[in-house]
Formats: C-alpha cells, sequence, structure tokens
C-alpha cells in the first residue's frame, strides 16, 4: 500500500487543516456539543418570544421615536443599533444577542488557555458555567443588544491581547477595547485583561515595569482617554452615568471589605500549599466579581454594605424586575469562584466531583427554563391583550385607558408594568397615533370617558403551564369596557410580592 494510502500511519498522524486552526486559535477542546445543548435548554426560549418587546424597546424600536442618545452619554457607534433592528427585526436582534453571549464563552475558552492553574476539566466546566449561570435574564429585551454586542468585542479583544504577537493584533485588540467601552462598566473591567497581559510578560524588576508601560502606553490610558473624549464630544445632559466623589467615597467601606477578603485568600494560598491552586482560582474569582459589579455599586445599584450580599442573590435569583442586566459581568467571576471552592472541598468529596460539577449544572439550567417560563407567560398575557384590543377595535369616546391587571403575581421576574409597556400594547393594537394620543393608569380614577382594560387569568405559573398544556393556552382573560364609570377600585388588586426566589414558590401560588 502506498505512502498515501488509506492505512497508511502518515494519513493517521497527519492532523486536519481545521485542527491545526482550532491548535493555533485556541479552540482545540472546546466542549460543542455540551455547551451547546445546555446553552439552549438555558436561553432558547428567548426563540420562544423572539417577537416579543419589553422595558425600553418601547422607546427605541418604533420608527416613531429617536432615541436620545446624547442624553444619557453614550457613544454614538452605538446608533447603528436602529439600523440592525430595522434590518433583521425583532426576531434577528435576539438571535444576534443569543449567539453574541454564546460567542463570548468561545473567546474565553481561548483566553483560559493561558490560565496555567486551571485543569482541562476545571476548563471545561468553568465554560460551560460561564454559558448557563442563571445571570442577566434581561437579555429577552432589545435594548441589551447594546450589552451583548460590546461584551463580545471585548472578550474578543482579550483573546486577540494575550493570543498573538502581531502589532497589528494588537492595534485591533486596542480599537476593539476602545468600541467595547459603550457599556460604560467595562471600562473598570479592563483591568482583568491588562493584569492578565502583565502577568504573562514576567515582569521581574523596575526596568521590566517600565518596559511593560512603555509598551502598552495606549493602552494603559485606554479607558482615560475613553472618559476624555466622551466629556469632549458626547457628554452625558443628564446625571446618568455621572460618578461624583460622594458616590466614590461612599463606596470606601465595600473597597475595604474586598481588599480585606482577598487578603485573607492571598496569605492563606500561601501558607496552605495543597490548596494553593484552588485559593488562587477563588482569588481570581473575587477579583472578577469585584471589577464586574463595582461600577454598580458606584452608582448605588447595589448597597456599599452588607446588605450588598442579599441584593446580590435577589438580583440573581429573585424578583428584580430589569435589575438582572446589571450582573452582565458576573458570570466569569461567579464560575472561577465556584471551580475553586470545589477544588477545596475534602479528600472524602473529592470522588464526586463530576457528580456535584453535574448537578451545579443541571441547578442553573433548571432556573434558567424557570425564569425563561415566566417571560414566556407574561408574553402571552400581552399578546392577549393586544388581541382583544384589536377585535373591539379602538374607543369612540376617548384616549382615556385604565389598565387593571389582577395578575401581577405572574410578571416575569416580578417586573412591573411601566406606562410604557401599557402604550406600547396599544401601538401593537391601533398603532403609532393612537399610542401618542393615548392617556394611561392603572388606578380607577374617574375619568367619564375612560375605557377599562381587566386583565384576569390563572393564578400560578403552575396552572398557566398546565393551561398551555392541555388547551395550548396560558388561560388570561381581558376583558374591554368602554361604559363610564366601569372600572371600580376593587378591582385593583394591590398585590405585593417579596424578593424571594420565586423558582422555589411560584407553582404554590405563594405572594410573598
Amino acid at each position: 500500500m502506498s505512502e498515501s494510502g488509506l492505512g497508511s500511519p502518515a494519513s493517521v498522524s497527519t492532523p486536519s487543516r481545521l485542527s491545526l486552526f482550532l491548535d493555533r486559535a485556541g479552540l482545540q477542546g472546546f466542549p460543542w456539543v455540551s455547551a451547546i445543548v445546555l446553552y439552549t435548554i438555558s436561553w432558547g426560549w428567548l426563540f420562544i418570544v423572539r417577537d416579543s418587546l419589553w422595558s425600553d424597546d418601547w422607546w427605541r424600536y418604533p420608527n416613531h421615536f429617536d432615541y436620545p442618545w446624547s442624553t444619557y452619554g453614550h457613544p454614538p457607534w452605538l446608533r447603528y443599533e436602529k439600523y440592525v433592528f430595522n434590518t433583521v427585526g425583532v426576531a434577528g436582534t435576539h438571535f444576534i444577542i443569543f449567539v453574541g453571549f454564546f460567542l463570548s464563552a468561545v473567546f474565553l475558552r481561548c483566553i483560559l488557555q493561558k490560565f496555567r492553574i486551571l485543569a482541562v476539566s476545571d476548563r471545561q466546566f468553568l465554560i460551560l458555567l460561564f454559558l448557563v449561570l442563571p445571570l442577566n435574564t434581561a437579555r429577552v429585551a432589545l435594548y441589551t443588544f447594546c450589552y451583548s454586542l460590546p461584551y463580545v468585542l471585548f472578550f474578543f479583544a482579550w483573546y486577540l491581547l494575550i493570543n498573538f504577537a502581531a502589532r497589528k493584533t494588537y492595534i485591533l485588540s486596542v480599537v476593539l477595547f476602545f468600541l467595547s467601552f459603550g457599556m460604560h462598566s467595562l471600562l473598570l473591567f479592563f483591568f482583568l485583561p491588562v493584569l492578565h497581559k502583565f502577568l504573562l510578560s514576567k515582569v521581574g524588576d523596575v526596568r521590566g515595569l517600565l518596559e511593560f508601560a512603555r509598551t502598552n502606553f495606549v493602552l494603559l490610558l485606554l479607558p482615560i482617554l475613553y472618559w476624555g473624549m466622551r466629556s469632549i464630544f458626547w457628554p452625558e445632559e443628564v446625571a446618568y452615568h455621572d460618578v461624583s466623589r460622594s458616590s466614590l467615597f461612599k463606596t470606601v467601606y465595600f473597597v475595604l471589605i474586598t481588599v480585606s477578603l482577598l487578603s485573607i485568600i492571598f496569605v492563606s494560598q500561601l501558607k496552605l500549599k495543597a490548596k494553593k491552586q484552588s485559593l488562587q482560582l477563588i482569588f481570581a474569582g473575587v477579583l472578577c466579581i469585584f471589577f464586574g459589579i463595582y461600577a454598580y455599586v458606584v452608582y448605588g445599584f447595589f448597597s456599599p454594605n452588607w446588605s450588598f450580599f442579599s441584593k446580590y442573590i435577589v438580583t440573581s435569583l429573585g424578583r428584580s424586575d430589569w435589575y438582572s442586566r446589571h450582573q452582565t459581568l458576573q458570570p466569569l467571576g461567579v464560575a472561577l469562584l465556584i471551580v475553586g471552592v470545589i477544588g477545596l472541598l475534602p479528600k472524602s468529596l473529592k470522588k464526586f466531583t463530576k457528580q456535584i460539577q453535574a448537578l451545579i449544572l443541571a441547578v442553573c439550567v433548571v432556573f434558567n427554563v424557570g425564569f425563561g417560563f415566566e417571560y414566556v407567560v407574561d408574553h402571552a398575557k400581552q399578546k392577549e391583550v393586544t388581541r382583544v384590543l384589536k377585535e373591539d377595535g379602538e374607543s369612540k369616546s376617548g384616549s382615556d385607558y385604565q389598565f387593571v391587571d389582577q395578575t401581577t403575581l405572574l410578571n416575569a421576574r416580578g417586573r412591573e408594568y411601566r406606562e410604557r409597556d401599557w402604550k406600547g400594547l396599544i401601538w401593537l393594537a391601533y398603532g403609532v397615533k393612537s399610542m401618542q394620543s393615548s392617556r394611561v393608569t392603572t388606578m380607577c380614577e374617574s375619568h367619564k370617558d375612560a375605557r377599562l382594560v381587566l386583565i384576569r387569568g390563572p393564578e400560578t405559573h403552575w396552572e398557566a403551564l398546565k393551561n398551555w398544556v392541555s388547551d395550548g393556552d396560558m388561560g388570561f382573560e381581558v376583558t374591554v369596557d368602554d361604559t363610564p364609570g366601569a372600572c371600580k377600585p376593587e378591582m385593583v388588586t394591590s398585590e405585593r410580592v417579596s424578593g424571594a426566589i420565586p423558582i422555589l414558590f411560584y407553582f404554590t401560588g405563594a405572594k410573598g
């Protein structure tokens, strides 16, 4: 048989072009099958609600409204989102968001190649955790497109920065980092790739430190350069991302607690040689969590005291309205922390490491599916309101609406329907002009010509699920009444749900 024959040793040992490319790119060994399966199960519900609009989407998507980018100090290149919306539509934008967060994990896998303290099995588990941790369910909203794209650009830039030495690649990574800063919390998170680059440079003395600073001068000044250009060319007109001395001073306690914790972990890993690798991972995890959340502590979204921890858990797993978006940068740190903690398990439990990892992933997927179902139920309510409004036609007696919702317990993540949400449903039913001229309230007021829109339905998600499986319908009932005085005060329920973890009780009907 010739050397090029099918069974020759040469043909077997010669790596394919694809294998060589994956190896050079740092993608060799990415858990494609498990990652795609778990990620799709966790976040595939985005395709069930693919035509949905939420929260700020009512402001940004309709062609009748120009979002005030300059008012909030967003960079000019983020204004392209309206072209994306108009080109690919709502479903296409949801698909881009879905793919964007997945691609970030692909680039992270390449980055983790340089983490020598991570074993191959831990690296695989960390990637899966990064993908399925139940954080940032706000990605269902189109406005998170302006989070997902900077997120991808940032991890791509990080990947290029530490994996390639070519000058052109280095310049490209700097440009991508700068563009990613459109998500302002990445300005602080940027410390991590810079630190990673510094550690890989193996600087051993002052001369090496100065050389690193000279070589990476533009990179080191990039956040300052961005903030300076923002102040000059696209400053905010309202205190949306305002950072003041007082807001920074309030976080001193939070910073001291974090520094103390990091110091304890650092000293521990020096003394406990057997646990050194796991403690280093915990150290890196806490550091990533800090730089991913600090901007939101400065802005006041998280308290800079001990209540931070309870707010963090509620935001992750509880009824947190749209505030889970403030944890967009948390998956890396939390994943590192979990991997490190598992490494500290006693020897008697080490043999169950794979089972523990599988259990953690399963719990994450369950939470994601549960949260996803909440959005599916909520979207079904929106569609039913729009359908009934269309069938009844516009009110001939006026443009005042009284929306009375008796199913607030079923609002996804305990979110509140704001005026823009109700007006958005009027827009879908009757068009832009009707929405612009409408006046909306959720209380029974003495408007003689007000149209009552009464929403009733299942009391629990479990009941909604049973209705959906048996009848193909969630069971929402919407009544439109133009009779003057139709709205009665007793119709308005005052359900107040706690910030507790809903998936542990929302099938039981508990109202918190």
